[in-house]
This record gives structure tokens, C-alpha cells and sequence, in this order.
């Protein structure tokens, strides 16, 4: 169930009050409304002016489950939604991402069959040069994997691979240069 945010300042004064209350139900309805702002921040005004918000809102939802609080169901594949409307958006797809490692957590067949793993092979080729979101989303693909079969068999294929090969270059972190191998080994895949 999405909820009408009639501007910005509206949805950060919601965002605020949901995370004081630890509420990821209204924190994710929020996060689902936001979604149709997505686009490019760059070229788009309406994409701009709903930017800090929809940040706002993942960095709420991440604090709390990230905190221990179960992701409610239905997390992942509303945060999917986020990603995709938003991949233009550097900021949004690296806390999304983030989200997505702890949403997956919670996840049933019905909403594994409705993710396109594809997308994050485009995240990591889109943002190639970005470290923090090749960590993020090693951690994603780990965690979607260790979470669902169906998941696990989706994700497998030689173009996730052939990333999470590259990931390992393109993660500057010493210590998170790991992140490629386990998600690798949750597919059971070799690099």
C-alpha cells in the first residue's frame, strides 16, 4: 500500500516520525510512493526535488533493519521497484542496495519470483567505478542467495560471474575485497 506524499518536505516529516516509531511498515508504504519519483536527478526536476527523500527514506528503513528489526515481506520487492525507478540516482542505488541485504533476509517464493536479478548485473556495470556499490551489491546477490532457492538459481548465470570477477578489481577496500568471493560462494560459483 503506497501513501500520498503531496510534497518533499511532506515525506521527510512522515520519514522522520516512522523511524522514531521503528514503524518499517510506514517507512516502506512511504518508500513505495516514492518510487514513481524515480529518474534521473540530473534531467529531471520532479527526480531532483524527490531525491533527498527517497535517500531519507532507505537510510531510515537500513538503520532499523540493519538494527535487528525483520524486514516485513514484501520489503524486497518493493525496494527492487526503488532500485530500478532510481538506478540514475548514485546515492539511492547504494543505500538501496543496502537495504536489499537485509530485506532479502525476509523473503517468500512469491516475491523471488517477481525479481529480475538481471538488474544488478546493470547496477554493476553502471557503476563500475564505484567501489562502495560493487561492495553493496556482492552483499545483496550474497544475501538474496543464502535467502532463496529460487533466488540462488536466478542469480546463477555467466553474466553475475563475469561481475563479481570484475567487482574484485574495482572494490578498492582491502578488507571488502572479500565481498565478490562470498557471494560466489553462496551461488556456488568459482572466480
Amino acid at each position: 500500500m503506497s501513501m500520498f506524499l503531496a510534497t518533499a518536505t511532506d515525506a521527510e516529516n512522515v520519514i522522520e516520525a516512522a523511524e522514531e516509531a521503528g514503524d518499517l511498515n510506514v517507512l516502506l508504504s512511504i518508500i513505495e510512493s516514492l518510487a514513481k519519483h524515480g529518474g534521473d536527478p540530473d534531467e529531471s526536476e520532479e527526480a531532483e526535488e524527490w531525491e533527498t527523500p527517497t535517500e531519507s527514506a532507505l537510510d531510515a528503513f537500513y538503520r532499523l533493519t540493519k538494527g535487528g528489526d525483520a524486514a516485513p515481506l514484501t520489503s524486497l520487492s518493493t525496494l527492487w521497484n526503488v532500485l530500478d525507478s532510481w538506478k540514475s540516482s548514485e546515492a539511492i542505488v547504494e543505500v538501496c542496495l543496502g537495504c536489499i541485504v537485509y530485506a532479502s533476509k525476509s523473503v517468500d517464493d512469491t516475491t523471488s519470483n517477481n525479481i529480475d536479478t538481471k538488474l544488478i548485473i546493470t547496477i554493476m556495470q553502471q557503476y563500475k567505478d564505484e567501489g562502495t556499490i560493487q561492495e553493496q551489491a556482492c552483499l545483496a546477490i550474497e544475501s538474496m542467495a543464502v535467502s532463496s532457492t529460487l533466488l540462488k538459481e536466478k542469480l546463477v548465470c555467466d553474466e553475475i560471474k563475469e561481475e563479481l570477477i570484475a567487482a574484485k578489481d574495482r572494490i578498492s577496500n582491502e578488507r571488502n575485497k572479500k565481498y565478490p568471493g562470498l557471494a560466489a560462494a553462496a551461488l556456488n560459483l568459482e572466480l
